[in-house]
């Protein structure tokens, strides 16, 4: 297979994981398609995709994909692989003012092409084997149409002058990794609702978070369905005495642990108190509130004008900089923090400046 695809001068990528059944979700399937012929990867069973690696990094080789943001940080984090000479036909199709680009919805528009999508086989086990014919079929039909459809697209961003705020926009996408898992110490944070709890009974949801990851990783599950953060939230609070019908598998496969649970949560230390937010940040006032209105109105006309999200147009903490101090304009045509594009501050760098001198 890699000998044919190192002849080819694009290629079509897509992959397909196994999150909702699994406690470590990992790529469980590679679609691959030249524009002749489509191939599916099976990476549980094919060890050694070295020469995948060297294809997707290789700058001479076009890769096109469709919202492709989690599938680079997966290639970075199961294989160590990098994405470069990438083309997003989903995020494409965003800067030509489509506002939910799933790849059925964007093919059907631009191309003309409809692509069945069974519901079941959308929450497919991937990682389960052997695969069936359709769930085959559905895999392959996410990429045997990726790059007419990125030729269409190109074509049509062309005429608008928009080619390259897309390629921007990609070359960063390829700058992805997968971050590093965050210690279960402070992971029990993202729990909705956390910070409400007192410190006694933010230690027990602490221990309870990490009771639930430890049987979730035994029983090779999500972590959510082991027990919901909502079960764990109403647990940290029930002082020992667990309400019937709250636990999920935890209460109802290991009550005795989860018992223990609480207990450790209820006798040691109180959880820590997270680092206080910066108090040196700077007021806002009345005249600078004014002057982010003002911004964002023309964010606001802008973005209908050009029938772009107005996140594209410019970015929001830019925006808060400048209206708190407009002497960092100056700063933000520059490329501020790194969240303003080169793209931006080439087509709306000069009508902001002007814009920022009157308010």
């Amino acid at each position: 297979m890699a000998e044919e695809l190192r002849r080819a001068p694009r290629l079509a990528l897509d992959t397909e994981r196994n999150g909702r059944f699994a406690y470590r979700e990992r790529i469980c399937l590679i679609q691959i398609s030249d524009g002749r012929e489509t191939y599916l990867l099976d990476p549980l069973s094919v060890k050694g995709l070295d020469a995948l690696g060297e294809l997707l990094a290789d700058e001479a080789v076009g890769i096109v994909m469709h919202g492709c943001e989690e599938d680079v940080r997966f290639f970075d984090r199961d294989f160590g692989f990098e994405v470069n000479n990438l083309f997003d036909t989903g995020l494409a199709a965003r800067f030509l003012g489509v506002s939910r680009p799933n790849l059925g919805a964007v093919l059907e528009e631009f191309c003309g092409v409809g692509i069945a999508k069974d519901p079941k086989l959308q929450v497919s086990h991937w990682g389960l084997r052997p695969l069936s014919g359709p769930a085959l079929d559905y895999a392959a039909s996410d990429v045997h149409h990726l790059i007419p459809l990125a030729d269409e697209l190109e074509y049509r961003l062309d005429k608008l002058g928009r080619v390259e705020w897309v390629r921007e926009e990609c070359a960063r996408i390829t700058a992805l990794r997968h971050p590093p898992e965050e210690p279960l110490e402070t992971a029990f944070r993202r729990v909705k609702g956390w910070e409400s709890l007192n410190p006694r009974e933010a230690a027990v949801l602490q221990e309870l978070y990490a009771f639930r990851d430890g049987k979730a990783c035994a029983w090779d599950v999500p972590p959510t369905q082991a027990a919901s953060n909502g079960d764990l939230l109403e647990l940290a609070q029930c002082y020992g005495r667990p309400p019937r019908g709250v636990g999920g598998l935890l209460a109802s496969r290991c009550f005795g642990e989860l018992m223990e649970a609480l207990e450790r949560g209820m006798d040691g230390p109180e959880a820590p108190k997270p680092p206080r937010p910066d108090r040196g940040a700077e007021p806002w006032t009345h005249e600078s509130r004014e002057r982010l209105k003002v911004l964002k109105q023309w964010r606001l006309r802008l973005s209908a004008e050009l029938d772009l999200a107005v996140s594209h147009i410019w970015p929001t903490p830019s925006l808060e900089r400048i209206a708190l101090r407009p002497e960092r304009l100056r700063d933000e045509l520059a490329g501020g923090d790194g969240e303003v594009r080169q793209w931006q501050r080439e087509e709306f760098g000069e009508t902001l400046s002007g814009l920022v001198v009157e308010a």
